[in-house]
């Protein structure tokens, strides 16, 4: 049988591993690239689920150039005008050759190791075995939850629960069903409350949890801590099915906010979900090969327009210092989409136009991989009390939101230690007062009616993703509807005049999983919406 390009095809991680039992010796080897193991295991394996190295470029946690600034930053940062673009012609236009490449690094990377890990362990035999390994299970769930929805949120509906299954089943190849995207938001939000359930019951094994401690590079074996990130993981999702089936996203949204100790979630710097820049894989910057795997080596760091002109400029916002620099005259300009490409390209070449701060983001070695943090979760727990009553006061919930986002930020500009010999010098947090001062402007106070203050919420929410979380704020945004972007036409463009609502299938799909994308194609197209997005 001739091999193809599919969903489901998984790179050679299951050719010629065997099962065997681990011995201790074992894991003073590399994790971070299974495929170079000849002796494959589960916690191996697990770590690969976490970051692969082989893959490193296109990882969609840790800061690398590929995913940042090939795929998601002209394409999902446009769409949510977190990232300065010109007026170009063909600038919604989908790359779609960047969009498979994504599309194929979740089926060859996090879905290969996780199908691999799912295989390994229905191949134990014995008792302590079963019961030592499921934690690994249970918590690479959450992980592969994490990254299946996103590929819900760009795609809609996709090939899931039989993808894979060449390496868990073994035989003949089989062209993966895609499934439908409502169905597999519901069993990942129903099933994170199983594995934080498994996770409350959880006693340490003296000899399995060790083995969990060396193979967990995002929580270093924090039991805790992926309590919380199941929890928070679960709290995103269910906010964000909460205009589709509000009665759904209700019930678990109240489970979770009153029921902190049974149900913890993200709740400061200490608790956010993140893997840690360390050691030559895990760097941000310089890297094990120079600054081949970092997101410095891009010119594409122009500020966008909305959140520096609109938003940040004109409420003296305290995070502007540590996101964006100052342009030729010593201010703040982001790249102001309406304008005309001319004087876009004018404001560029003379150096009014703001960038991406550099100490805070492409030359701090110590950039970490952001999944949840403090604030994203504080914004969500404002919109459900706001509308639904649910929790401490939505303006609580939101001012904690902002002072929680400007901690964060200016924590990770301190973290720059000037790998690149820079002599950066971190920025000076702002004083009580300022923040004070901010909390309290006309733009920024919680005031107005019910809808402005969602409104608010939302718009502090996108503002918090910044560039690096990009397909979080593009899902957010198509979700709320805020904040109030204006896109200009592209009247050129016979793909996308306007930014698309999903992205198209990739052609390798619609080749080789043709029988089944048969079944799909009609809703192929930029204008069919994701299911949660009905507002």
């Amino acid at each position: 049988m001739k091999k193809k390009l599919i969903t489901i095809i998984i790179t050679g991680l299951s050719i010629g591993l065997t099962l065997q039992s681990c011995k201790k010796a074992d894991f003073d080897k590399s994790y971070y690239n299974p495929e170079a193991s000849v002796n494959a295991d589960i916690p191996r394996l697990f770590s690969g689920l976490l970051f692969n190295q082989d893959k490193a470029s296109s990882n969609t946690i840790m800061p690398r150039y590929w995913n940042l600034y090939v795929f998601q930053l002209p394409t999902l940062g446009t769409y949510s005008q977190l990232f300065g673009y010109t007026n170009s012609t063909g600038r919604y236009d989908e790359k779609t050759a960047y969009s498979q490449s994504r599309w194929q690094y979740f089926y060859t990377a996090p879905m290969a190791s996780y199908a691999d890990i799912n295989k390994f362990y229905n191949n134990l035999t014995t008792p302590n075995d079963i019961q030592g390994y499921k934690l690994f299970i249970q918590t690479s769930k959450v992980f592969m939850f994490d990254q299946a929805a996103q590929m819900i949120d760009m795609w809609g509906d996709i090939p899931y629960i039989d993808a894979g299954g060449v390496i868990t089943t073994g035989g003949t190849i089989k062209n993966a069903k895609y499934d439908k995207q409502q169905d597999l938001y519901y069993k990942f939000i129903d099933e994170l409350k199983e594995v934080a359930d498994y996770l409350n019951s959880y006693n340490d094994d003296p000899y399995y949890k060790p083995m969990f401690v060396k193979a967990d590079i995002l929580n270093n074996g924090d039991i805790h801590k992926w309590k919380i990130y199941a929890n928070s993981l679960r709290l995103r999702l269910a906010m964000r099915i909460s205009y589709f089936n509000e009665a759904k996203a209700k019930e678990v949204v109240n489970e979770i906010i009153n029921n902190p100790i049974q149900y913890p979630v993200v709740t400061d710097i200490s608790t956010s979900i993140k893997i840690d820049a360390r050691g030559a894989q895990l760097r941000s910057v310089i890297g094990v090969d120079g600054i081949k795997n970092s997101f410095q080596s891009s010119g594409f760091n122009y500020a966008p327009g909305f959140i520096i002109n609109k938003l940040m400029g004109p409420s003296n916002d305290p995070r502007l210092k540590v996101l964006f620099s100052k342009n030729v005259e010593g201010k703040y300009l982001g790249l102001d989409p309406n304008l005309d490409q001319t004087t876009q390209d004018n404001q560029i070449n003379s150096n009014l136009i703001s960038r991406v701060d550099t100490a805070t983001f492409s030359r701090n070695d110590k950039f970490p991989g952001i999944i949840i943090t403090p604030a994203e979760i504080s914004f969500l727990k404002a919109e459900a009390n706001e509308r639904w009553g649910i929790g401490s006061s939505a303006q609580t919930e939101y001012e904690k939101g902002i002072n929680q986002s400007i901690d964060f930020w200016y924590y990770i500009n301190a973290l720059n230690d000037n790998a690149d010999g820079t002599s950066f010098i971190p920025k000076v947090k702002p004083t009580s007062a300022e923040i004070s001062d901010f909390i309290n402007h006309p733009l920024i106070a919680y005031t107005g009616t019910k809808e402005e203050k969602l409104g608010k919420i939302a718009t502090q929410n996108w503002a918090n993703f910044t560039v690096i979380q990009a397909q979080q704020a593009w899902a957010e945004y198509r979700r709320t509807k805020y904040p109030t972007l204006i896109f200009n036409s592209d009247p050129s463009s016979q793909q996308s005049p306007l930014p698309p609502s999903r992205l198209l299938y990739p052609e390798n799909e619609r080749t080789y999983n043709s029988e089944n994308y048969e079944l799909v194609k009609n809703n192929d197209k930029h204008n069919v919406k994701i299911f949660w997005d009905v507002k």
